[in-house]
């Protein structure tokens, strides 16, 4: 009887958590400042990519509730999601709807008082997104991030930066989008 070959290790189990992480260090406002992805619809519509900011809340000392403003043709939208905590500190998942819809989430380094660099793994894909505490932040910091997105073999190709104007800060009750909770 042949062996099955053992599932391909996923590429985040290759990331380390940042170390000593307090959640209510994560809290407050966070503005996307680059991402990096092969995801095919950002690579079409980079072009549009509009400002967004996140606002961080620990509600129950182990996950994180995340909204997120963005516009989205023109109006401010809010979408909630909640990070769930996964199997060790600095790693979450988040569940979507439907089959094996959920990521996995993993809070690679961070000085929670200037930046985050997250990590994103739904499936096989990859993505690496960088947070700042302002919309700007410093060329060591952005070469940080570049160095994580290499790291997890995506390359400046596939990098993104977010606008650093026109940011939403609310949305009305009629532009929210819930995740799973």
């Amino acid at each position: 009887r042949r062996r099955r070959p053992p599932p391909p290790q996923s590429p985040l189990e290759k990331v380390a958590a940042q170390e000593g992480l307090s959640l209510p260090q994560l809290t407050g406002r966070w503005f996307l400042v680059g991402m990096a992805s092969r995801c095919s619809y950002l690579a079409e519509h980079s072009h549009q990519l509009e400002a967004t900011t996140v606002m961080v809340t620990v509600p129950d000392g182990k996950s994180l509730a995340i909204s997120t403003f963005r516009k989205l043709d023109g109006m401010c939208w809010e979408i909630r999601q909640r990070y769930l905590p996964a199997q060790a500190p600095g790693r979450f998942l988040l569940k979507g709807r439907g089959y094996s819809s959920k990521v996995d989430v993993v809070v690679g380094e961070a000085d929670p008082t200037v930046f985050a660099i997250l990590y994103y793994q739904k499936g096989q894909s990859i993505s690496v997104k960088l947070y700042g505490r302002s919309s700007r932040v410093s060329d060591t910091i952005v070469d940080k991030f570049e160095q994580h997105v290499r790291a997890v073999g995506l390359s400046d190709d596939v990098t993104y930066y977010f606008p650093t104007y026109g940011f939403c800060d609310s949305s009305d009750e009629f532009h929210v989008l819930d995740g799973e909770l």
